[in-house]
């Protein structure tokens, strides 16, 4: 099949709650969640050669509860262009969201929110999640080194116009 589903996401106020349900109801078992990400768990037991797609599962309290579909494709962001000018409405460009995974959203004219997704090459969802939380971590120490230099460059500034005066 041409660019086919190969993910899926429950998303809901309680992402505890969703990951205790699905697993009790269908047996599947989820990686550790990543806080990070609304507490979002992968379904371990899914790896690349396994039939089905992949899935995760997580928390958003401002978005409430959704189920979407992603669809593999070569490059995310053509895609999402082309879904634009069919009528959808892009609500997550093209994002780099694990070193190996790119992805976007959009909502569909009827209102459905679904993805488009390249992920290269296939990983263990341990894997994956191992590597969003890395990422993660990293994103924040940046944050953090560039507000505090920036800190530093206003107080200098600040100085020099006193020592001036």
């Amino acid at each position: 099949m041409r660019n086919a589903v190969t993910w899926f996401e429950i998303i809901g106020k309680d992402a505890s709650a969703l990951h205790k349900f699905y697993g009790e109801v269908f047996g599947w078992k989820l990686t550790p969640p990543v806080a990070e990400m609304g507490n979002y768990s992968m379904l371990s037991e899914q790896g690349p050669n396994d039939k089905g797609a992949g899935g995760g599962i997580g928390g958003d309290p401002n978005d409430g509860a959704r189920v979407s579909v992603y669809i593999e494709v070569d490059d995310p962001q053509k895609y999402l262009d082309k879904a634009q000018r069919a009528g959808a409405i892009v609500i997550m460009p093209a994002t780099q969201i694990t070193p190996d995974t790119m992805i976007g959203m959009f909502r569909d004219p009827a209102g459905n929110v679904n993805g488009v997704l390249k992920a290269n090459p296939r990983m263990a969802p341990e894997q994956a999640a191992s590597r969003a939380r890395k990422k993660t971590t990293v994103r924040k120490k940046t944050t953090a080194r560039k507000s505090t230099t920036r800190k530093s460059t206003a107080r200098k500034k600040t100085t020099r116009r006193g020592r001036r005066r």
